[in-house]
């Protein structure tokens, strides 16, 4: 069976990826890493410590092991059109290009059978000390009470809101900007950062209007979770950020309405997601937390 295998490496990381041995598309395919981070039943994603320094990386890998997910995705253009994982290594690219705090994307694998997809890998850099948002929602609620909670909600939705406003701004939509796909790490002087990931179906949008509706969806997605992390009031307060308002015009509360609808409906399906599991949860959150 003929099989063809192609690796984009970006240069700085070549000699890194050497080292560890993930310079072929065969040895990333059959890594088994440090620690599972994430599974479902066509993709895993694999923490990896790096030899020779403190840096890691994530791999996410795509398999598509049987004939009929192959044929599935020839319907979806992966057979004459770049995989998920290159896509994402190239929105990736952009979104940091643009400004925006995105993952370092380090590498793009495909292996691929009489031109079929296969495998697909992703490999990005670690952020020190992140964890998703949607896991550190869980870590908070349990380590962090009393007016410091309100404190540090407020600041995390505050800067939240304005980051994603600066994505917008730049004409970037995000298309799934659920909170496991957004890492937040704490900064020495009690504020936190951002980093986006995971923006395979994302893309720069130039047309005000097409832009809009890609936006609703990502606000939207925003605020599936956050009742189980802020009050209504809170959750308000981020709006108006995002806004840049004090008080929300009749405009704005059409436009919230159509965003409270889309939140409803992707709800229910992003509960069941989490509960297979979390993702991007370095060890070090386990005991550090939100420090209270």
């Amino acid at each position: 069976m003929l099989f063809s295998d192609r690796l984009t490496i970006d240069q700085p990381f070549r000699a890194q990826l050497r080292r560890a041995k993930l310079d072929k598309v065969s040895a990333v395919l059959a890594c088994t890493g440090d620690r599972l981070a994430a599974w479902s039943r066509s993709s895993d994603t694999i923490w990896c410590r790096m030899p020779k320094g403190s840096s890691s990386v994530y791999i996410k890998r795509y398999h598509f092991p049987r004939w009929r997910q192959r044929f599935r995705g020839f319907f979806r253009g992966t057979f004459f059109k770049a995989s998920r994982a290159r896509n994402e290594y190239r929105t990736l690219l952009l979104m940091r290009q643009l400004g925006i705090h995105a993952v370092r994307p380090i590498a793009f694998g495909e292996r691929r059978v009489a031109h079929f997809l296969r495998s697909c890998f992703l490999i990005t850099e670690a952020v020190p000390d992140a964890m998703s948002l949607s896991s550190f929602i869980r870590v908070f609620s349990h380590r962090c009470h009393g007016p410091k909670a309100i404190r540090v909600r407020r600041e995390i939705l505050t800067s939240l809101a304005r980051q994603i406003r600066r994505m917008h701004e730049s004409g970037f939509v995000h298309r799934d900007l659920f909170w496991r796909n957004v890492l937040i790490r704490s900064l020495p002087d009690g504020l936190f950062e951002f980093h986006f990931l995971d923006a395979s179906v994302g893309k720069r949008i130039r047309m005000q209007q097409w832009r809009q509706d890609s936006i609703v969806r990502d606000i939207a997605a925003m605020g599936v979770l956050a009742p189980e992390f802020c009050t209504k009031a809170e959750q308000l307060r981020f709006l108006q950020a995002y806004l840049e308002t004090d008080r929300l015009r009749a405009e704005d509360r059409r436009w919230l309405r159509e965003v409270q609808r889309h939140s409803t409906s992707l709800r229910e399906s992003e509960l069941r997601r989490l509960a297979r599991g979390s993702v991007f949860n370095p060890p070090i959150w386990e005991s550090a937390g939100a420090q209270s």
